[in-house]
């Protein structure tokens, strides 16, 4: 599986990025147009603060913390039906009116397409993510990938057994499963500490798929995703300024970093049963995969350790230069 090749190749993708001091250059661009997230922002009145108990003690405690309005701008917007992760809250008293004006995030598909996990064919995106705090979204959404690993995972064992995959493929795959159960445990505790609550996880039917379909997903969610999930909680467990943040990123880096080294196992055994039209078809999809994530617009979260925009652009150039442009030898 070449478990301990991998980890010492992401960690030294880690720690050459941390330590670069400009911003490296990107082979695949990275400065286009956001593909996953749309930015939004709305301006909302409540005249009737009185009414309700809870939203009376936001409003008092706004008053006297900036830090907290937070709290009553997640609750306004909630009220107004409207959903996404809370990047920015602004709160304007006056006579009897409480004014707030919010920049907000809307996932496409609803949920972000940059964060770790494998995800399943089939995965239904949640209508919304209940939280009080960008914090608990951005925790409340990665329990949720991380919960629906878990279906990947054993979909994974289940398909390989099918096409007659080496035992143990199949046995790391069944384990991988298990870890997740463990992810999705401590990623909903840190959500529902900053006021989220993780959505369930709905996944229709799957379907029988060919070797290649299966080698495609696997290019795509194992060698791309969750090589990148990895070199990210590697990165977390780093820079988190809370010492149980920086504790759960750090099991997570070392559970994805296997999960990673089995999809480039796959995927050696994939390739080496396909003809090379196939094969073809899935060093495409894995390249197309590596394309989108430089595409892609970072969350600027420095209070989880999530890596800003510079520093996720090192990170992908390194991971690139290091790894996806031929592969762990």
């Amino acid at each position: 599986m070449q478990v301990k090749r991998l980890r010492s190749v992401l960690r030294e993708v880690v720690i050459a990025s941390m330590a670069a001091g400009g911003c490296a250059g990107n082979p695949l661009g990275g400065s286009g147009p956001d593909q996953c997230v749309d930015h939004k922002s709305a301006t909302l009145t409540r005249s009737d603060p009185n009414a309700n108990a809870s939203l009376q003690l936001k409003i008092e405690s706004c008053r006297v913390d900036v830090d907290a309005c937070i709290t009553l701008c997640s609750q306004i917007m909630n009220d107004a039906q409207l959903s996404g992760d809370l990047k920015k809250c602004d709160v304007a008293f006056g006579g009897g009116d409480v004014n707030v004006t919010v920049a907000y995030d809307v996932f496409r598909d609803g949920a972000p397409c940059g964060s770790i996990g494998r995800r399943p064919e089939g995965l239904v995106a949640p209508r919304r993510t209940p939280a009080e705090t960008a914090l608990g979204a951005w925790f409340a959404n990665t329990a949720w990938l991380e919960a629906s690993s878990i279906c990947a995972f054993l979909q994974l064992a289940k398909e390989l057994r099918e096409h007659g995959a080496p035992r143990a493929l199949v046995r790391l795959a069944d384990a991988s499963a298990r870890d997740e159960v463990r992810h999705a445990a401590l990623m909903s505790k840190l959500a529902r500490r900053f006021g989220g609550e993780p959505p369930a996880v709905e996944v229709t039917p799957p379907r029988d798929r060919s070797l290649e379909a299966l080698a495609i997903e696997n290019a795509v969610e194992g060698c791309v995703r969750e090589t990148w999930g990895a070199v990210v909680a590697l990165w977390q467990s780093q820079r988190a300024p809370d010492a149980e943040m920086r504790a759960a990123f750090a099991l997570i880096a070392r559970d994805e970093v296997r999960h990673a080294a089995l999809g480039w196992a796959i995927d050696r055994w994939a390739m080496g049963r396909l003809d090379h039209g196939a094969q073809v078809r899935v060093a495409l999809a894995r390249e197309a995969a590596v394309k989108a994530l430089a595409d892609e617009r970072p969350e600027e979260l420095p209070a989880i350790g999530l890596p800003g925009i510079a520093e996720a652009r090192r990170l992908h150039a390194q991971t690139y230069s290091s790894l996806w442009n031929g592969g762990l030898s």
